[in-house]
């Protein structure tokens, strides 16, 4: 682990979260966005990770995966003869977590798109039927699975080395978000030169707490911004297919994808970015 001890910066973002939190109760009707409730949910319980042990926030990571994965399966038209390969879908979860957790880097990396993504198509047609649509189902089932928590488990493995690099990454998603949905910056050139101002200041300044040397948190000030970009402008054509609606959102309708959708292309470039430069390809073996 590369975390100190928790410091004053942990307390005033756990204060910062659990003030979003307090105001999305207390909002008047369209005063917040609804994604701010996640996201909040989500940068608290990190804070009090720092305070606390990396085992919480592994399992935050993995409560986060499990709701945009059954919230993802609840808007596609499955069939009833893939319930097994869902239920090896949802188990894929806290195996995962358990890679992490016993830091085994190897099959971590694989255990999803290698392992995982054979056993989804044999489980679809062990179900039976007469394989009419299991073409779409395992390409569902499979995408699902890289996107919401394989993906998503690579935020939870930078939280193994350092849970201040993840609130780091999420602090710096959260404002890259933020200027993609609401300021009217329409031109993506102008709205990624102004979120890599922002996160490139934020991450210098907060380098000595996080621990990632100045260059390298530049050099995330660029990264972070664009993947961003790349994950709102990808995620966008997929709940367009899906039929979610961006101003009809809600627990089981696309709010939990709309609220992640920020970090699916930015944690894993992140933690491989952080992995090579800082050296971790020597302990993770």
């Amino acid at each position: 682990m590369l975390d100190p001890s928790p410091s004053i910066i942990s307390i005033v973002l756990f204060g910062a979260a659990l003030l979003v939190l307090v105001l999305d109760r207390v909002r008047s009707q369209g005063s917040l966005p609804p994604s701010l409730r996640y996201l909040g949910a989500l940068f608290g319980l990190l804070a009090l990770a720092d305070w606390f042990s990396f085992s919480v926030a592994i399992w935050i990571m993995a409560f986060f995966a499990f709701l945009a994965l059954r919230e993802y399966f609840s808007l596609l038209d499955l069939r009833l003869e893939d319930r097994w390969a869902i239920l090896a879908a949802y188990l894929a979860i806290p195996f995962m977590v358990y890679f992490i957790f016993i830091d085994w880097y190897g099959l971590f990396i694989i255990s999803i798109p290698v392992y995982v993504f054979l056993v989804i198509p044999f489980l679809a047609a062990l179900g039976g039927g007469e394989g009419k649509g299991i073409v779409y189902s395992i390409g569902a089932l499979d995408f699902g699975l890289f996107l919401f928590v394989y993906c998503m488990g690579h935020l939870g493995y930078l939280a193994f080395f350092s849970v201040r690099m993840t609130l780091l990454l999420v602090m710096s998603v959260a404002v890259c978000d933020l200027l993609c949905r609401f300021l009217p910056l329409r031109n993506p050139v102008i709205r990624f030169l102004t979120g890599a101002i922002i996160v490139c200041a934020g991450a210098w300044a907060l380098s000595p707490w996080t621990g990632i040397p100045p260059w390298h948190s530049l050099a995330l000030g660029l990264i972070i911004p664009f993947m961003v970009q790349a994950g709102h402008f990808t995620l966008r054509a997929i709940e367009s297919d899906l039929g979610v609606r961006p101003d009809a959102l809600e627990p089981g309708r696309g709010l939990v994808l709309d609220s992640l959708k920020a970090y699916l292309f930015s944690a894993p470039i992140v933690f491989h970015y952080l992995r090579w430069f800082l050296g971790w390809g020597d302990i993770l073996r």
